[in-house]
């Protein structure tokens, strides 16, 4: 289904080998039935971990498994440290932002742009970006002895 996609898979592992992005499956019985990968990277200097590439397989969905993978990443995001999650909905995927919304997370601007990739046979395919930028800001604490912590703002 997605083996198009092999080089954006690729370079997603590559990050995650480095430290720099996470890949996470939900597998139910040992058949993989969705996904959510991070990127550490890209919005470092602002305080942002990126989520992306949320998929759920259809005979799954509307059983939770997209919300454990979020929630699954947003401790990612927690444990590194980094004050707020981003992700980005296609502005022709609106029916998905109710989901987002009931998760926390709100507007923050707009995306446009494009981004390359090669498919297998070495076709060279641009794919135009025009996204509604979503955010979440994970919620800080101050423990006892002073120090500060993030926690998930909906915890």
């Amino acid at each position: 289904m997605h083996t198009p996609h092999r080089e954006i898979i690729a370079g997603a592992f590559r990050l995650q080998e480095r430290g720099d992005g996470s890949m996470l499956l939900a597998d139910v019985n040992g058949f993989p039935v969705g996904q959510i990968c991070i990127d550490f990277l890209r919005k470092r200097p602002s305080g942002r971990a990126t989520l992306w590439a949320l998929r759920v397989f259809q005979p799954f969905r509307r059983l939770g498994v997209g919300v454990r993978l979020v929630r699954a990443a947003e401790r990612l995001v927690l444990q590194r440290g980094v004050p707020f999650t981003e992700l980005g909905v296609d502005r022709d995927n609106a029916g998905v932002l109710p989901f987002y919304e009931r998760l926390g997370y709100e507007h923050c601007g707009r995306e446009r742009g494009h981004f390359l990739y090669h498919t297998p046979e070495g076709r060279l395919v641009r794919v135009a970006i025009d996204q509604w930028l979503l955010q979440k800001r994970m919620a800080d604490t101050v423990k006892p002895d002073g120090s500060r912590s993030l926690r998930l703002a909906t915890d």
